[in-house]
Protein backbone atom coordinates (compact mmCIF):
# COMPACT_ATOMS: atom_id res chain seq x y z
CA UNK A 1 0.00 0.00 0.00
CA UNK A 2 2.51 2.40 1.09
CA UNK A 3 4.37 1.82 -2.39
CA UNK A 4 1.63 2.52 -4.50
CA UNK A 5 1.05 5.84 -2.61
CA UNK A 6 4.78 6.50 -2.80
CA UNK A 7 3.94 5.49 -6.69
CA UNK A 8 1.24 7.80 -7.16
CA UNK A 9 3.19 10.61 -5.42
CA UNK A 10 5.78 10.56 -7.85
CA UNK A 11 3.30 10.47 -10.66
CA UNK A 12 1.51 13.41 -9.51
CA UNK A 13 4.66 15.33 -8.79
CA UNK A 14 6.16 14.50 -12.30
CA UNK A 15 2.85 15.66 -14.37
CA UNK A 16 2.54 18.46 -12.34
CA UNK A 17 6.17 19.82 -13.00
CA UNK A 18 5.90 18.74 -16.86
CA UNK A 19 2.42 20.91 -16.52
CA UNK A 20 3.96 23.66 -15.29
CA UNK A 21 5.08 26.58 -18.36
CA UNK A 22 7.18 29.41 -18.29
CA UNK A 23 5.07 32.42 -19.54
CA UNK A 24 7.44 34.36 -22.68
CA UNK A 25 6.84 37.83 -22.03
CA UNK A 26 8.11 39.01 -25.92
CA UNK A 27 5.32 37.59 -27.44
CA UNK A 28 3.45 40.50 -25.64
CA UNK A 29 3.49 43.71 -27.59
CA UNK A 30 6.52 46.06 -26.74
CA UNK A 31 5.84 49.93 -26.21
CA UNK A 32 8.55 52.15 -26.65
CA UNK A 33 8.96 55.42 -24.48
CA UNK A 34 11.05 58.64 -25.95
CA UNK A 35 13.06 57.75 -29.03
CA UNK A 36 13.01 53.94 -28.12
CA UNK A 37 12.72 51.64 -31.30
CA UNK A 38 11.77 47.98 -31.58
CA UNK A 39 12.78 45.93 -34.34
CA UNK A 40 10.32 42.83 -33.38
CA UNK A 41 11.16 40.44 -35.76
CA UNK A 42 15.02 40.87 -35.00
CA UNK A 43 13.93 41.74 -31.14
CA UNK A 44 16.57 44.63 -31.35
CA UNK A 45 15.76 47.38 -28.82
CA UNK A 46 17.62 50.90 -30.13
CA UNK A 47 17.92 53.59 -28.15
CA UNK A 48 19.00 56.80 -28.60
CA UNK A 49 19.37 58.52 -25.80
CA UNK A 50 20.29 57.98 -22.40
CA UNK A 51 17.72 56.08 -19.76
CA UNK A 52 15.35 56.28 -22.39
CA UNK A 53 13.26 52.45 -21.94
CA UNK A 54 10.01 50.52 -22.88
CA UNK A 55 8.14 47.86 -21.77
CA UNK A 56 5.58 44.61 -21.89
CA UNK A 57 2.19 45.66 -20.26
CA UNK A 58 0.93 42.37 -18.73
CA UNK A 59 -1.96 43.37 -16.48
CA UNK A 60 -2.13 40.31 -14.97
CA UNK A 61 -1.89 37.51 -12.00
CA UNK A 62 1.54 36.08 -12.37
CA UNK A 63 1.02 33.92 -8.75
CA UNK A 64 2.17 31.03 -10.34
CA UNK A 65 5.60 32.46 -10.84
CA UNK A 66 8.96 33.21 -9.12
CA UNK A 67 11.24 35.04 -11.16
CA UNK A 68 11.78 36.90 -14.54
CA UNK A 69 14.69 35.79 -16.69
CA UNK A 70 16.15 38.02 -19.33
CA UNK A 71 18.59 36.81 -21.56
CA UNK A 72 20.09 38.91 -24.46
CA UNK A 73 21.99 37.62 -28.03
CA UNK A 74 25.36 39.22 -26.85
CA UNK A 75 26.89 40.87 -24.07
CA UNK A 76 25.33 44.16 -23.26
CA UNK A 77 27.70 47.19 -24.35
CA UNK A 78 25.86 49.41 -21.85
CA UNK A 79 24.18 49.06 -18.07
CA UNK A 80 20.27 48.11 -18.62
CA UNK A 81 17.80 48.72 -15.87
CA UNK A 82 14.85 45.99 -15.58
CA UNK A 83 11.77 46.73 -13.57
CA UNK A 84 8.80 44.66 -12.92
CA UNK A 85 6.21 47.10 -12.21
CA UNK A 86 2.73 45.86 -9.96
CA UNK A 87 0.13 46.98 -9.23
CA UNK A 88 0.39 47.64 -5.86
CA UNK A 89 1.05 51.23 -4.54
CA UNK A 90 2.83 52.64 -1.65
CA UNK A 91 2.28 55.68 0.51
CA UNK A 92 2.93 58.40 -1.83
CA UNK A 93 0.37 56.55 -4.22
CA UNK A 94 3.44 55.55 -6.52
CA UNK A 95 3.22 51.97 -8.03
CA UNK A 96 5.92 49.32 -6.36
CA UNK A 97 8.99 48.06 -8.40
CA UNK A 98 11.93 45.74 -8.44
CA UNK A 99 14.69 46.57 -9.93
CA UNK A 100 17.92 45.20 -10.95
CA UNK A 101 20.67 46.77 -13.20
CA UNK A 102 22.61 44.37 -15.46
CA UNK A 103 25.97 45.03 -15.90
CA UNK A 104 27.74 46.32 -19.38
CA UNK A 105 29.33 42.82 -20.76
CA UNK A 106 26.67 40.57 -18.97
CA UNK A 107 24.21 38.79 -21.30
CA UNK A 108 21.25 38.18 -19.02
CA UNK A 109 19.46 38.11 -15.32
CA UNK A 110 17.10 37.03 -13.06
CA UNK A 111 14.82 39.11 -11.34
CA UNK A 112 12.64 37.28 -8.16
CA UNK A 113 9.39 38.49 -7.97
CA UNK A 114 7.87 39.90 -4.52
CA UNK A 115 5.73 37.33 -3.25
CA UNK A 116 3.25 39.45 -1.67
CA UNK A 117 2.63 41.67 -5.16
CA UNK A 118 2.60 39.38 -8.03
CA UNK A 119 -0.73 38.41 -8.01
CA UNK A 120 -0.42 41.89 -10.06
CA UNK A 121 1.82 42.71 -12.20
CA UNK A 122 1.13 45.64 -14.61
CA UNK A 123 4.37 45.03 -16.95
CA UNK A 124 8.14 44.71 -17.21
CA UNK A 125 10.24 47.85 -18.44
CA UNK A 126 13.62 47.94 -19.77
CA UNK A 127 15.94 51.19 -19.99
CA UNK A 128 19.70 51.46 -21.37
CA UNK A 129 22.11 53.81 -19.63
CA UNK A 130 23.26 55.22 -23.06
CA UNK A 131 22.34 55.50 -26.48
CA UNK A 132 22.94 52.22 -28.69
CA UNK A 133 21.53 48.58 -29.06
CA UNK A 134 20.36 45.09 -27.58
CA UNK A 135 19.11 42.02 -29.11
CA UNK A 136 16.83 39.89 -26.72
CA UNK A 137 17.16 36.39 -26.75
CA UNK A 138 14.40 35.71 -24.17
CA UNK A 139 12.26 37.29 -21.12
CA UNK A 140 10.34 34.83 -19.20
CA UNK A 141 8.44 34.69 -16.22
CA UNK A 142 9.34 31.23 -14.06
CA UNK A 143 9.05 28.65 -11.63
CA UNK A 144 11.51 27.84 -8.69
CA UNK A 145 12.90 24.14 -9.66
Amino acid sequence: MKRKLLIVMALISVVSSALAEDFNVLVINFQPWGNTQFDAKRMKITWTKEWEGGGWWLARDCSEYDYALIEFKDPLPMDVVVTVIYSAKDERNEKLKTKKTILAGKKGITIALDPTYKVSIDGLGISGSKPGSVILKSLLLKEKQ
